[in-house]
C-alpha cells in the first residue's frame, strides 16, 4: 500500500476541512491556532516559481521564493490568514512584500527572541498574547483556557506519535524508509489536526501488528541494518526526491535535526500549576531544538556534538537550502568539531527548494558512502 492510502483523510482535509492559517517557520504555536478553530497548514509553495523571481533578487531564499508564489499566485484557497516570524532578513523582505502586494489577508509577524533567558520569555509569553487577540479577532469570539488546554493536549499527542514514528524508524529500519518517513511529516504540517492523529495511530498500529504480531517493543528490533548510521541537519528540507534517493540507498538516518523533523515535534508544552496556559506554550516554543538563527552557536554546536556522540554516528550529511545565511554560518564550526573533537566526516550540500539535479545529489552521497567505507 502506497501511504497516500494510509492517511486519505489528512491528505484532503485542508480543501474539505476548516479555514486554515498559513505558517512558515516551527516557532509558531500551533496551539493558539487550534484553540481558535482553524487549522494551522505549513506553507510548503509551489513546485514552479514565475511570478516571485521579479520580486526578490536571483540569491534570495529559495523556499521563502516558493511560498510568495503561492501566496501571491494562488487566491482561490480557505487561507484566513498568515503568521510570519522574525527568524531571518529573507523572512522581513518576504514580510514587506506581503504587506504591499496581499493587504487582503491578514497578517501576524510573531518576533521570537534569539535568546532564551527569563526576559525572553517574558517578551515572547506577551507577544503570544497579542497573537491570541489576533486570532480572537478572526474568529470573533475569546478563546477561553479550557479552549487552549484542550489545543495544547491534542497537538501534544501529535508530537508524541510522530516521536515514536522516528523511534521506530530508527530502530526497525527499513520497516519505514526516509521516503515514508519524510512524507508523513509533511502530511503532519499541512492537515487538520484531529484527523491526522487518529490516521497516523491506526498506522502506527498497523505497521507494528503486521510485523511483529504486537506492538513495537525495543526486543522486537530489526535484524536489518543499514551499513551506515548518518546523521543528517539543516533547514527545511522538503524535498521527496532527496528522501528517496536515501530508501533506494538503503540508507538509515540516526540522527536528524531539520526543520521538517525534530524541530518540529521534539518537546511537549507542560502546563503545571501556578503557570497560565501562555506560559507553558512559550516555554516549550523557546526551548525546543534550536535552529542556526540561535543567539549562541556555541550551544547549539555542543548540544549537535552531544547529539551525534549518543547515537553513534559515523558520519554527517549537511544540507541547506541556497542563500541560507543562519545554516551557512553553522557549517564551518561544525565540520571543525566533527574532524578535531569527533573524527566524523561530513558531507555538504546545497540545493535548491523543489528543483535539483537528484542524479547529481546522488552521486555525491554515494562517493561520501565509500570514503566512509575506506574509513571503517
Amino acid at each position: 500500500m502506497e501511504i497516500d492510502d494510509f492517511f486519505p483523510k489528512s491528505i484532503s482535509s485542508i480543501k474539505n476541512g476548516r479555514d486554515f492559517i498559513g505558517w512558515l517557520c516551527t516557532y509558531t504555536p500551533e496551539e493558539i491556532i487550534v484553540a481558535g478553530g482553524f487549522t494551522p497548514y505549513r506553507m510548503m509553495g509551489s513546485l514552479i516559481t514565475n511570478k516571485s523571481e521579479s520580486f526578490f533578487p536571483i540569491n534570495f531564499c529559495p523556499y521563502l521564493k516558493s511560498a510568495w508564489e503561492s501566496l501571491y499566485t494562488d487566491r482561490k484557497n480557505k487561507l484566513k490568514a498568515i503568521v510570519f516570524t522574525t527568524s531571518c532578513d529573507g523572512m522581513r523582505r518576504l514580510i514587506d512584500t506581503f504587506r504591499k502586494y496581499r493587504p487582503d489577508i491578514p497578517a501576524f509577524v510573531l518576533d521570537v527572541p534569539r535568546k532564551k533567558d527569563s526576559a525572553s520569555l517574558d517578551y515572547f509569553r506577551e507577544t503570544l498574547c497579542e497573537f491570541t487577540r489576533f486570532i480572537e479577532e478572526l474568529r470573533g469570539q475569546n478563546i477561553t483556557q479550557e479552549e487552549l488546554i484542550r489545543a495544547i493536549e491534542i497537538v501534544n499527542k501529535k508530537r508524541i506519535l510522530l516521536k515514536r514514528l522516528k523511534e521506530i524508524y530508527e530502530s526497525y529500519f527499513p520497516l519505514i524508509d526516509a521516503s515514508t518517513y519524510f512524507k508523513i511529516m509533511k502530511i503532519s504540517m499541512t492537515s487538520e489536526l484531529e484527523i491526522f492523529v487518529e490516521e497516523l495511530e491506526k498506522y502506527i498500529d498497523f505497521v507494528c501488528s503486521n510485523s511483529f504480531g504486537n506492538s513495537c517493543t525495543t526486543n522486537n528490533k530489526s535484524t536489518i541494518n543499514s551499513w551506515y548510521n548518518l546523521g543528517i541537519i539543516g533547514n527545511f528540507i522538503n524535498e521527496d526526491r532527496l528522501w528517496e534517493i536515501f530508501s533506494d540507498l538503503n540508507l538509515k538516518i540516526s540522527f536528524q535535526d531539520l526543520c521538517l523533523s525534530t524541530r518540529y515535534f521534539e518537546n511537549l508544552v507542560e502546563v503545571a500549576s501556578g503557570k497560565s496556559p501562555l506560559q507553558s506554550i512559550s516555554e516549550r516554543y523557546l526551548k525546543k531544538p534550536s535552529c542556526f538563527r540561535e543567539a549562541s552557536l556555541g550551544q547549539k554546536l555542543i548540544e549537535t556534538e552531544k547529539s551525534i556522540r549518543a547515537n553513534g554516528i559515523d558520519g554527517i550529511i549537511f544540507i541547506t537550502l541556497k542563500f541560507c545565511d543562519n545554516t551557512m554560518y553553522f557549517f564551518p564550526l561544525l565540520k571543525k568539531a566533527l574532524l578535531e573533537r569527533l573524527k566524523i566526516p561530513s558531507l555538504y550540500l546545497e540545493i535548491e527548494y523543489q528543483n535539483f539535479s537528484a542524479g547529481q545529489v546522488k552521486t555525491r552521497i554515494q562517493a561520501f558512502l565509500e570514503m566512509l567505507e575506506q574509513t571503517r
